[in-house]
């Protein structure tokens, strides 16, 4: 019994089966084999990082992805295993195509996902189409006629100005929209159209010039007008001045409409020239025509407004008065055999109504280069007609002028011809004695004075950024 038991614990490795001696030695060299191929011809790791511990979301065209960086470094990695790993990971809709097929080599550590997936098909010459949220990947030239979605982000100019611009060249079958999360533009169509597309909105999403207007408002004499050296022969490039005169009456009643001018009134003419000069040089002979008593500035707006976007100057008064009106009596028919009629007066109804009498002066700057500017400008000039008086409410007299000027950059566009009237009443007398009937005015006086005076406006545009 002890010999049959050595010999089982010390069999002949001669004696085995050679089906066993197989099954022994196979699957170590296949271990081996293994081995040295990983060893020799990849070097393959595959993993994943939160960035942040943030769970932000990317978006690739349409497809929302986790905010998580990969590594992948690797030789000869099989295309179509990488790219379901990773759909998998990150639980991916898509479809693979059947001819995506080859090998790539990577070498990147803790790119963002969007930018991994762009990597990898890149690297294998794929492409890729998003419908209803799930993923097309095949050979690029197979999907060169597919529609796919496709986000534009916009930094200067808002999605809702560019779609009106967009909408109308977008070929059969295309389609744009603004994103309702964030400021961009969401395009479906083939992946020729949407580089053109990309051109021409990067060509409109530009940062948009900043011009710096400073104003002076001044009421200025005759002397200062002569002294200033304005070229007023100065030509508009682009169009003439539009000159209009309207009157309105402002009544208690509510009425108004148009009126004939009242005789012997003078309107003026509004004109517009150039100086130039630098704005600081402006200012100066308007100080030093302060001290001469030549002009007095009236108001000094500085206004920053960005290139193609009006901007308003107002200087002048806003008057209020009550205004009444009634839908007038109402009659009740008569009834039955008295024949009376019963006639009931509406109650008048009041509202505070105005009146805007002064300058109105609107600008709309547009940078051309570096050293021209374009003004659009339309100046608006309200003043009261008392020769028209409804109520002892004067008619208004509305002045304007519309014109389109380039000027240079920091030089000081000039406009004159406005005349107002300034009327003024005083009364000056002894306490007591002036208020004492038949012989006070003997103690009191009266003073009226009327004097015409002009307006002139300083406008110098300056480049900011």
């Amino acid at each position: 019994m002890k010999d049959l038991k050595n010999n089982s614990l010390k069999a002949d490795k001669k004696n085995m089966p050679v089906k066993l001696k197989h099954i022994t030695v196979i699957p170590f060299f296949i271990f081996i084999v293994f081995i040295l191929i990983i060893s020799i011809t990849a070097k393959f790791s595959f993993g994943f990082n939160n960035y942040n511990n943030s769970y932000d979301i990317y978006r690739i065209n349409g497809i929302k992805l986790p905010d998580k960086r990969i590594t992948i470094e690797g030789n000869d990695i099989p295309l179509r295993p990488l790219i379901i790993g990773i759909a998998y990971k990150f639980h991916l809709n898509y479809v693979l195509s059947s001819s995506v097929k080859g090998y790539v080599t990577l070498h990147i550590r803790k790119v963002p996902l969007p930018s991994a997936l762009s990597i990898i098909f890149k690297a294998g010459n794929l492409g890729y189409s998003v419908s209803n949220g799930i993923l097309f990947i095949g050979p690029r030239s197979s999907l060169t006629n597919s529609y796919v979605d496709y986000r534009i982000n916009l930094k200067y100019i808002q999605a809702k100005n560019v779609l009106p611009v967009l909408t109308p060249i977008l070929p059969t079958g295309a389609k744009a929209y603004a994103s309702p999360h964030g400021n961009s533009i969401l395009v479906y169509d083939i992946p020729s159209n949407i580089t053109k597309i990309r051109k021409i909105i990067k060509s409109m999403d530009v940062k948009k010039r900043v011009v710096l207007l400073n104003a002076r408002i001044v009421d200025v004499t005759d002397n200062f007008v002569r002294n200033l050296g304005v070229a007023w022969s100065f030509t508009p490039r682009i169009s003439p001045n539009t000159n209009t005169v309207t009157s309105t009456l402002g009544s208690p009643t509510g009425f108004s409409g148009a009126v004939s001018s009242a005789a012997g009134s003078n309107y003026g003419n509004i004109s517009i020239g150039t100086a130039w000069q630098n704005f600081g040089l402006i200012s100066a002979q308007l100080s030093a025509g302060q001290q001469l008593g030549w002009d007095k500035i009236i108001a000094s707006p500085n206004v920053s407004v960005v290139s193609g976007q009006p901007a308003t100057i107002n200087s002048g008064v806003t008057l209020y008065y009550v205004a009444y009106t009634s839908s007038g009596p109402s009659t009740t028919p008569a009834s039955g055999t008295s024949g009376t009629t019963i006639i009931t007066q509406q109650p008048v109804t009041s509202t505070l109504q105005t009146i805007t009498l002064g300058l109105t002066l609107t600008v709309t700057p547009i940078v051309e280069s570096k050293n021209n500017i374009l003004l659009n400008i339309t100046v608006t000039n309200s003043e009261p007609n008392f020769g028209q008086e409804v109520n002892g409410f004067p008619a208004v007299n509305n002045k304007s002028v519309t014109t389109t000027v380039v000027v240079k950059n920091n030089s000081t566009l000039v406009i004159g011809g406005i005349l107002y009237t300034d009327k003024s009443h005083s009364n000056n007398g002894v306490p007591f004695l002036s208020t004492i009937p038949v012989i006070g005015y003997l103690f009191s006086s009266r003073n009226r004075s009327v004097s015409k005076e002009q307006l002139m406006v300083f406008i110098s545009p300056k480049i900011v950024n």
